[in-house]
């Protein structure tokens, strides 16, 4: 049924996995619908009570597809407006479900693949997990509702730390700056997340939507508008020598050298 994700019901626990190990679980733009259409039927179905967001492989995401980004610069395409607003809309679908969502963070969120992360409900992480809002490093402003989710999260100044610099945040660090809500022990990232999830899966679901729909009311209210600002910023970013200088260094393995044109 689905291409880039695999989704899973088992004892009133969802699972969704982001299923592109080889490329890390870079997203592509079929990524961000199907997310969006396992939620709408986890939603729907009365036979889930939570859900958890986690990758196959090593990592959680590494957010975009670089080799991609790579191919748009070498066609003159670039990133469209469309493309940023479907991982926007990605974003928003997890703050709109209705059910508890929790991010297994699985080795590195990076990226979208952070945005991804800090918009679900929880983030269990282990020690060797990392979190890193990298847009920067490639040049770009970010999409994915990162710096939203952030500051949500943190407040205007660690957030904008975060996103300016796009260094690397452990999951002890996460755990201390309240990014993570629960840190594992190493290797028991998967047991303690699914006790976790069976826990909230059990919990009055009826009221946990209606605190979901408050919050999403008060407090995110503005955030598809944000999403559209949000791509504007991408697509006029990944038209600059920085981003290009960016993209080429990554697949170069060096380190760039920007202009801040």
């Amino acid at each position: 049924m689905y291409e880039t994700i695999i989704l899973n019901v088992e004892n009133r626990v969802a699972t969704i996995t982001l299923n592109r190990p080889k490329s890390g679980n870079a997203f592509i733009p079929k990524s961000y619908e199907e997310i969006r259409q396992a939620l709408d039927t986890c939603a729907q179905n009365d036979e889930v009570g939570s859900i958890v967001l986690t990758g196959a492989g090593k990592h959680f995401s590494a957010g975009g597809d670089i080799q991609r980004f790579k191919r748009l610069i070498e066609t003159k395409e670039y990133l469209i407006k469309g493309s940023i607003l479907e991982a926007g809309k990605m974003a928003l679908a997890v703050r709109r479900c209705p059910k508890p969502v929790i991010a297994m963070i699985n080795g590195a969120a990076a990226g979208a693949g952070a945005g991804l992360a800090l918009a679900c409900d929880f983030r269990i992480m282990e020690p060797k997990s990392k979190l890193a809002m990298s847009f920067i490093n490639m040049g770009l402003s970010g999409d994915t509702c990162t710096m939203f989710s952030c500051l949500r999260l943190l407040g205007t100044a660690k957030a904008m730390e975060l996103m300016m610099t796009g260094d690397l945040i452990t999951g002890e660090e996460a755990l201390q700056i309240g990014l993570a809500t629960i840190l594992t022990k190493q290797d028991q990232l998967e047991q303690e997340t699914y006790a976790y999830a069976q826990k909230m899966a059990n919990r009055p679901l009826y009221a946990i939507a209606r605190q979901k729909e408050i919050l999403l009311e008060f407090f995110y209210s503005n955030m598809d508008v944000y999403t559209k600002r949000e791509a504007e910023c991408m697509v006029e970013c990944s038209h600059t020598a920085d981003f290009e200088e960016a993209v080429n260094a990554f697949l170069e393995k060096r380190p760039p050298q920007f202009i801040g044109k």
